[in-house]
């Protein structure tokens, strides 16, 4: 049976969470600089809870809003899902972990020039971390997602599915070699996209991001990323374009 442990938020938690939260508006207003019609620039926000039902069994989400500048959309979005830790059948004495993984996503896009949109994305995908260390994490995520894509006009639904692959990596720092480093980690990851069947809007096609974070308890950590995406956008794909991404995150294990 689990107990769910409570914990208040650090207080260097607080305080580098204050200062990210006022150095992004900042970075993002410096990236609009030399912008054109073909570039957007992108805020993401997002909480991340997880819940450990048993030993194999994960509950997980985030909670986020995304916004673009100059203003021409905003999303919102709430995503639960639900891990399974596959038993290792072979190989056992490796240090690897391979999960199963399900979901559904809900995304309100509030957009400026034209009408509003709500997608619902159920989600089943298969994740291998390999090697599964205390410095290191190698991990590759296999995901196939239906999206389900209304405009609020009319409620007319525009069916979409499509293939995503997803390769990261994250380095941890143990405070031996570099004693303030303790608790700090960097990630990078790759994402490439196979739009099986394009919708009306964020055919995405790649995403490239790296960025630092910092773990300051086992129920408490933060990170912040920056990332180049590339997305096509109507049914047919007919433009794209250029997405700089400033993404923060906050993680809070539950128990």
């Amino acid at each position: 049976m689990c107990t769910i442990v409570t914990g208040t938020i650090p207080r260097n938690f607080q305080r580098i969470l204050f200062l990210m939260l006022f150095m992004i508006p900042q970075a993002v207003t410096t990236a609009q600089d030399g912008a054109d019609n073909k570039t957007t620039k992108q805020l993401w926000l997002d909480f991340n809870p997880s819940y450990k039902v048993s030993e194999r069994v994960g509950l997980y989400g985030k909670i986020g809003a995304r916004t673009t500048f100059p203003n021409n959309w905003s999303r919102y979005l709430i995503t639960p899902s639900v891990k399974y830790d596959w038993p290792r059948m072979i190989l056992k004495d490796l240090k690897y972990r391979e999960e199963l993984h399900a979901g559904i996503g809900f995304y309100y896009t509030d957009n400026k020039y034209s009408v509003d949109r709500l997608e619902i994305r159920p989600f089943q995908g298969y994740s291998l971390s390999a090697p599964n260390r205390k410095r290191i994490v190698i991990q590759h995520f296999l995901m196939l997602e239906e999206r389900f894509e209304m405009e609020t006009d009319d409620w007319v639904n525009t069916f979409g599915l499509r293939l995503r692959y997803r390769a990261s990596v994250t380095l941890r720092f143990q405070g031996d070699i570099w004693q303030y480093g303790k608790g700090f980690y960097i990630p990078v990851s790759g994402e490439f996209f196979w739009n099986l069947k394009g919708t009306k809007q964020f055919n995405d096609k790649v995403r490239l991001v790296g960025g630092i974070g910092r773990e300051f308890t086992t129920h408490w950590k933060m990170a912040f990323l920056f990332g180049y995406h590339y997305t096509r956008h109507s049914v047919d794909e007919k433009f794209g374009t250029n997405d700089i991404m400033f993404r923060f995150r906050v993680y809070y294990k539950i128990n």
